[in-house]
């Protein structure tokens, strides 16, 4: 299923083969692997069910759980040995443990990815049932990895130790440029990483960095799925019920914890919820768009945005989905991340601007992202 990215290159983050910012859409190259595709050098064929992006580096995760990563990997936060950067997608298959009890993980349940590190998500059979681990890769100075107190780097990935606690299992994870969380099959969210703004919940506010995964109590409701802005967390439940808290952003700026409060009153049953840095984004049931936040650039939906079958938010701006072979993009756009036609300061703002596509004819658009100034096309 061919996959198209543009917006910021400087580490292959796009693997598009080179390190060159581009402004349209220009196909991804996957390199051949076991159980790859048999051409190779083409987007990966399974559908593609998540994309996920660090501040220089790219994970792609498929329908039968395969992850494929690029970009940055000095770290190995591409879950490969250490190099300066990759520029192609390359298959990730992590190894744990030696001798006997050793472990390969070719196919992974979910994936996040925090400003320097990655998280796996992977499930193994044991004598007790099914078992869940989350593999960190990377870098983090201040908790990212979820390794324990002082571990700010690891350069191949590694199990978090005890986690998730025996007998659940991971439903979700989430990670914003220095937290991640993780919500469990008995509706509990964990998080590591940043904490000092209550974006792991008041409890761990004053240890201002959770080494290790920490229960994030007082939420509500029964937990479903979360996104991660840079210092809050949102926290989904029942999208029926019109379920979400917002925690975290102490001081309230752009008004992240206020538009929350006023959006909890009117709002009733939505699609998903998502979160850039600095703004949360309601994909509403009648497919409209709420969001509140930082607008300087654009990055709140214009007033005429047609409402998107599919929403996909990066750092600082956003793409939409208005058909099947339609996708518009707005907010900050300065590495080319929403196309060729911004504003002299880089910026769509005020309006959305249609992404130049070239597509077969009997070609669609099913599905989008959205990461760190960069922008990710699925076609058919």
């Amino acid at each position: 299923m061919p996959l198209f990215a543009f917006g910021s290159n400087g580490s292959g983050q796009l693997g598009i083969g080179h390190n060159e910012d581009v402004s349209t859409p220009t196909e991804c190259l996957f390199e051949e692997q076991v159980s790859s595709p048999p051409e190779g050098n083409r987007s990966a064929a399974k559908r593609i069910s998540r994309i996920v992006a660090g501040g220089n580096h790219t994970l792609v995760l498929d329908e039968d759980g395969c992850v494929y990563a690029t970009g940055c990997n000095e770290d190995g936060r591409c879950a490969h040995t250490p190099a300066a950067s990759l520029q192609r997608f390359r298959r990730v298959i992590v190894e744990d443990g030696t001798g006997a009890s050793a472990r390969s993980y070719a196919a992974f349940r979910d994936v996040s990815a925090t400003w320097e590190a990655s998280f796996l998500v992977a499930r193994s059979e044991d004598p007790s049932g099914w078992v869940d681990r989350v593999f960190a890769a990377g870098s983090g100075a201040k908790g990212e990895l979820g390794l324990g107190e002082g571990c700010t780097r690891v350069v191949e990935p590694a199990a978090i130790p005890d986690f998730p606690p025996r007998g659940t299992g991971v439903v979700a994870i989430a990670s914003g440029m220095g937290h991640t969380v993780a919500v469990l099959s008995d509706g509990d969210v964990w998080g590591w990483g940043g904490a000092r703004k209550g974006q792991l919940g008041d409890a761990a506010k004053a240890m201002k960095i959770a080494w290790s995964p920490v229960k994030i109590g007082g939420v509500p409701f029964r937990a479903t799925g979360a996104a991660c802005g840079r210092e809050f967390t949102v926290i989904a439940g029942d999208k029926a019920a019109g379920e979400f808290v917002v925690i975290g952003s102490c001081d309230n700026k752009w008004d992240i914890l206020s538009g929350a409060a006023s959006a909890s009153q009117s709002l009733t049953a939505y699609r998903g919820i998502a979160a850039s840095w600095h703004g949360v984004y309601v994909h509403r049931s009648d497919f409209s768009v709420l969001a509140w936040g930082r607008n300087d650039r654009g990055q709140i939906p214009p007033t005429d945005l047609p409402s998107p079958q599919q929403l996909a938010v990066g750092s600082e701006h956003v793409l939409a989905l208005v058909d099947d072979h339609a996708v518009v993009a707005f907010g900050w756009g300065e590495h080319g991340n929403c196309g060729p036609e911004t504003d002299p300061q880089g910026n769509v703002k005020g309006v959305y601007r249609e992404i130049p596509l070239e597509l077969r004819e009997d070609a669609e658009v099913v599905g989008i992202g959205a990461g760190c100034a960069t922008s990710w096309i699925i076609t058919s």
